[in-house]
């Protein structure tokens, strides 16, 4: 760890989630991940840049940071290495997306683990063309996201993210590379915007995926009763009817909502 904490001003905020990032080599590596062919790279949280120092000089006018805390914000805008640098004092999820449509849009940060799943559904639910996700999350959080069909891990969200984006585990990050330490270890993780194929439509995929591990325990005949009864068209497959949940994969549960939506017509 070559970094170590400047007498900046900025102090970690709980009500924000703030662990600043310290480690120099877990930056440079985070940065490395980000891929090339973007026309815009959202850095979301800052903080006190230690991440950002990596990216702002391959990235340039082409980095936004998104940053609610104003302290965080105050550093930035003094810092030498800093200048020039474009900011935008905001919480991300309030963040408009309008002015970055029909771009190719890159978003990376060490992100507060308070609202961790809820960027990732900004980024899944509004209209933009995200291609790349990578950052840092909670080590549960991160894996969650990543699993595979028949882990005890796998969800919603693992189905949701991997609908759209091929998702990788990158590394698993220590206590000890953040100020304060968390109490949780941490895990880098990376998205790339699946881009060939034909892609579910969100709406029914988010309420089916979402009806099907309400109960992760119950059969999925019984889990998805709401939606079998209510359209007498819908007819869940025979092999299907007696698993759980988490015994489908991404793919299933597109053939799934496919099957739904063409019972609607």
């Amino acid at each position: 760890m070559k970094y170590t904490p400047k007498q900046n001003g900025v102090r970690a905020k709980k009500h924000l989630g703030q662990h600043f990032l310290v480690d120099d080599e877990v930056a440079r590596k985070t940065a490395e991940l980000v891929p090339e062919d973007l026309d815009i790279l959202i850095e979301v949280g800052p903080g006190t840049g230690v991440l950002t120092e990596y990216l702002f000089p391959k990235w340039k006018d082409k980095l936004i940071c998104v940053e609610l805390d104003t302290e965080s914000v105050a550093y930035l805008k003094t810092a030498k290495w800093a200048a020039g640098l474009t900011i935008i004092e905001q919480d991300f999820l309030q963040l408009d997306v309008r002015p970055y449509q029909g771009k190719r849009i890159g978003i990376i940060g060490n992100y507060p683990y308070n609202i961790s799943t809820q960027i990732a559904f900004k980024i899944l639910e509004e209209d933009w063309n995200v291609i790349s996700f990578v950052g840092m999350f909670q080590k549960e959080v991160a894996e969650r996201f990543c699993a595979n069909s028949g882990s005890k891990v796998y969800g919603v969200t693992s189905v949701l993210l991997q609908s759209f984006y091929s998702c990788s585990y990158s590394f698993t990050v220590g206590e000890e590379a953040f100020l304060p330490p968390p109490k949780v270890k941490s895990a880098v993780m990376t998205a790339k915007k699946i881009e060939t194929g034909e892609l579910p439509a969100w709406k029914p995929l988010k309420s089916l995926v979402k009806m099907a591990f309400s109960q992760r325990r119950k059969t999925l005949s019984n889990a998805l009763k709401p939606f079998l009864s209510s359209n007498s068209r819908f007819i869940l497959p025979e092999e299907w009817k007696g698993l759980r949940a988490e015994a489908l994969c991404v793919e299933d549960y597109h053939k799934l909502v496919q099957q739904y939506i063409h019972s609607t017509d």
